[in-house]
């Protein structure tokens, strides 16, 4: 079992020459913050990788880490994230009756349920402009991963379904946004001159025709959706390619824009697993196509790589990760 992320510093000690009572009772109340701060934390348990440590391929995982991530750049919340076999989990999944990951364990509450722990974390630690109200956003997401699954289950090598999926999300991702200027125009005159006004909101009013696409899919920053979309394209693009030789439309302009926003996020690219993991956690899974038992091998000792390149870019970019 691991453990991912970064916990906060505790803060040095402080000698004192001139009275080991002052020490001992700063220790106290050092001892004292920590055991508050711990019994504070929020813990959240992940599929472990293959070597059991780094984190697996679940995009239901990533979600939750996102979301985490986010919160905490807010201060809304301190938390770690650990990595665990679901097929052997800890004690306390048997104390609190966790079954499945991702967990959630914080004081004497636990959960395992996705939608839970979502639920959990907005209502104890409300914040971090994760909320969105969008139903073109949910009726274009909503179908393409669900395609994706059946088509890599699927014996024949018909994607067209899949392809229809994305192409309806890209339709939403070019939809212009238009960015618009809040002016006085009730006719009230500041300056006295009629002419003058009248140019200014002509000015002010050519605003509201400058449009552009969203960088992420309810605006300019990362929401809940997103949390929930994003590690799902991800396993489709890697997995699809890596099982099925399949590669997503590069005509499809909104939809590699929304990755190339991802892939230069680090709340995105911190929580994403490899591409190894992905390829191994669908070959797992029933009725997908399999490797052969040497290929499995060598993909789970290989060096982690990821796939961040996109089509509109000049140069592609592979991360690999260094030695340490």
């Amino acid at each position: 079992m691991g453990s991912v992320g970064q916990q906060k510093n505790s803060p040095s000690s402080s000698s004192s020459s001139s009275s080991s009572t002052i020490t001992t009772t700063n220790s106290n109340n050092r001892s004292k913050q920590q055991q508050e701060e711990e019994e504070d934390t929020v813990t959240v348990y992940v599929k472990a990788g293959v070597d059991g440590e780094r984190m697996g391929a679940c995009p239901f995982c990533q979600r939750v880490f996102m979301v985490l991530l986010i919160k905490a750049q807010h201060g809304l919340l301190k938390f770690k994230v650990i990595t665990t076999n679901p097929a052997k989990p800890p004690p306390e999944f048997k104390t609190l009756g966790l079954k499945h990951v991702p967990a959630l364990i914080h004081r004497d509450d636990g959960c395992d349920a996705l939608d839970d722990i979502i639920h959990y974390l907005d209502d104890k630690f409300p914040g971090g402009g994760l909320e969105y109200n969008s139903p073109e956003a949910d009726l274009a997401t909503k179908d393409f991963f669900s395609k994706f699954c059946f088509y890599i289950k699927a014996v024949n090598q018909d994607p067209s379904k899949l392809d229809q999926a994305l192409h309806s999300l890209n339709t939403f991702l070019e939809r212009p946004i238009t960015n618009t200027t809040v002016t006085p125009s009730n006719g009230i005159l500041t300056n006295g001159d009629t002419e003058h006004h009248a140019e200014n909101e002509e000015t002010d009013l050519s605003h509201h025709h400058h449009q552009e696409p969203p960088e992420y899919l309810y605006g300019p920053h990362l929401t809940h959706l997103d949390c929930e979309v994003l590690p799902k394209l991800q396993h489709l693009r890697v997995a699809a390619k890596a099982l099925k030789d399949y590669d997503i439309p590069t005509n499809l302009r909104g939809f590699w824009r929304y990755l190339h926003a991802a892939y230069n996020n680090p709340i995105f690219m911190r929580t994403c697993p490899c591409d190894q993991e992905i390829t191994l956690h669908w070959h797992d899974r029933p009725e997908t196509p399999k490797l052969s038992h040497k290929r499995h091998a060598v993909i789970a000792k290989e060096k982690p790589k990821f796939s961040f390149d996109v089509p509109v870019r000049a140069s592609v970019i592979t991360v690999v990760e260094a030695d340490e």
